[in-house]
């Protein structure tokens, strides 16, 4: 990695407050950077120059007003799901590609805070996948082992991220895409519940239950994105106005056993967190996982068909053989298993409402083992399911989480936990978050290539 300059919000936003940098010197690095090696597969579009050199220079004229622009001078990416104004989006599917009339509201409320959008990242085609190897755009390389899968489907705006070329990224989440890329790149993702976050401008995956979702180095940056773009949005039929509760001292729970399918450095990294709670609850976590099946085995895989199961089938050639296959097996499924899955999903929630009465936030690892490039490459379908283990239930119960970073596994691929809570608990669990003292995956001299 060639950059070096620190790219978190609070350190842009210091050294534009003391005159130390400008907007546009840090748009013109970013830019100077995209030929990077650790920059290929990870965009797929890039903006226009002077569009956003002159964005650039508009924020510099207003450096007397950051106080009114939450995400002054902030770069960001944005998954290639997720509409940018002018540019257009294909979901990696060239094919598809459509320009997009309007800013997505996510989009749109950020930019309306300061941030400056560089790009469109790479991703798991029509977001079907949580490896980040189903693109025709190639694989964005893990810039902590390459031989391991830089998580998806959001794999281009993980990456986008812990290469330090932008501040925050914009991903989405169905079953864990914007969780799994925060572990494998040693970085944050916040997840809000579903329709908290708006979702017009989105290719959908699941529409009742996708949502935005952003990457970044911190907790505060995350929280800080969270705290812009959240909110009811007419625009979206799903939209909530969800009421947070004021934060509380957390009550946390773990699960009673975990899978690791395997993978010692794995237990190793979570036993050595479990062991930091110290005195925390436990639940039976087949409680939770008891739909997960539904995302990739059930009839939750036919709202992939609804999103783009038509244009799939027009062009079968031009998409994905394994997201082309996922999508169109759906079909089997009837109007009744979509009740019954429904029905499953009920029982479950008013199955757990004891569990939530005395708990506020659950605990797991993000995934259960470090999948590699060649796994996948031997087992286009197992591995990506294997990564969903602790994901895929969130959206359906209709969870917040964030995906905090602890450790490098002994091959070298960060690792992490993803903390879930209740919508209105939101804010404790920030607070749980904030209370566990996690680790990033690398120092920052690391990061910047000097010596520590």
């Amino acid at each position: 990695m060639t950059g070096t300059m620190d790219m978190g919000m609070g350190a842009l936003r210091r050294a534009y407050a003391s005159g130390a940098t400008t907007v546009r010197a840090t748009v013109e690095a970013a830019l100077a950077r995209l030929g990077d090696a650790d920059q290929d597969a990870v965009w797929i579009s890039t903006a226009d120059r002077a569009r956003i050199l002159a964005e650039a220079d508009a924020l510099d004229a207003r450096r007397g007003q950051m106080a009114d622009l939450p995400l002054y001078g902030t770069l960001f990416s944005v998954k290639d799901n997720i509409d940018v104004g002018a540019m257009a989006t294909t979901a990696a599917c060239p094919a598809f590609a459509y320009r997009a009339p309007r800013d997505a509201t996510v989009v749109a409320r950020a930019r309306a805070a300061g941030a400056i959008c560089l790009g469109k990242t790479n991703m798991d085609q029509f977001a079907t996948g949580l490896v980040g190897t189903r693109s025709p755009h190639g694989t964005p390389t893990n810039p902590f082992n390459p031989a391991a899968i830089p998580g998806g489907s959001s794999s281009g705006a993980g990456v986008s991220v812990s290469t330090g070329i932008v501040s925050l990224a914009f991903g989405t989440d169905t079953g864990g895409s914007g969780r799994i890329p925060a572990s494998y790149n040693g970085i944050w993702g916040l997840k809000p519940a579903p329709g908290d976050w708006s979702r017009a401008g989105l290719v959908y995956a699941c529409r009742s239950f996708d949502t935005p979702t952003v990457f970044a180095a911190t907790l505060d940056d995350v929280c800080a994105v969270d705290a812009v773009v959240r909110g009811r949005d007419p625009a979206d039929g799903f939209s909530q106005t969800i009421t947070r509760a004021p934060a509380r001292a957390p009550r946390i729970a773990v699960p009673e056993r975990i899978e690791t399918f395997g993978d010692d450095g794995v237990a190793a990294l979570y036993d050595g967190l479990r062991g930091a709670l110290g005195d925390v609850g436990t639940v039976d976590l087949d409680r939770f996982r008891a739909i997960n099946d539904l995302m990739f085995f059930g009839p939750f895989l036919s709202e992939r068909d609804v999103a783009v199961g038509e244009f799939i089938a027009a062009h079968p050639d031009g998409c994905d053989p394994v997201v082309r296959d996922l999508v169109l097996s759906s079909r089997k499924f009837t109007a009744a298993d979509a009740y019954r899955a429904q029905y499953a999903v009920a029982d479950c929630r008013a199955a757990l409402a004891p569990f939530w009465d005395a708990h506020d936030v659950l605990l797991t690892p993000t995934v259960g083992r470090i999948v590699t490039r060649q796994m996948v490459a031997d087992d286009p379908l197992g591995p990506n399911f294997g990564n969903g283990y602790y994901t895929n239930f969130a959206n359906p119960l209709g969870l917040a989480a964030i995906s905090a970073p602890v450790g490098r596994a002994p091959c070298g691929t960060p690792w992490g936990v993803t903390l879930y809570a209740l919508p209105e608990r939101m804010e404790t669990l920030i607070a749980a978050a904030r209370g566990i003292v996690f680790r990033p995956a690398r120092a920052a001299e690391e990061l910047t290539g000097e010596d520590p």
